[in-house]
């Protein structure tokens, strides 16, 4: 099952990289994957959160309110 990036955005502070990608199905349908990579003993870790479409307003409405306060 092959997933199409559409647009990716990578930041990184310290050892921690953050990578934000927006990414389209096979039946076009989109979500965005957050992932958190960072160096471990055994190379790197790598911690994800996929946000799938029908998600994405309210993910950020939590999101933002989390943020605010």
């Amino acid at each position: 099952m092959e997933h199409t990036e559409v647009y990716t955005q990578k930041l990184t502070r310290g050892k921690r990289s953050y990578f934000f990608d927006i990414k389209q199905t096979e039946q076009k349908d989109f979500y965005i994957k957050i992932t958190e990579s960072k160096p471990s003993n055994n190379g790197f870790e790598h911690h994800r959160v996929m946000v799938f479409e029908e998600d994405i307003e309210n993910f950020m409405s939590s999101f933002s309110q989390v943020i605010i306060n």
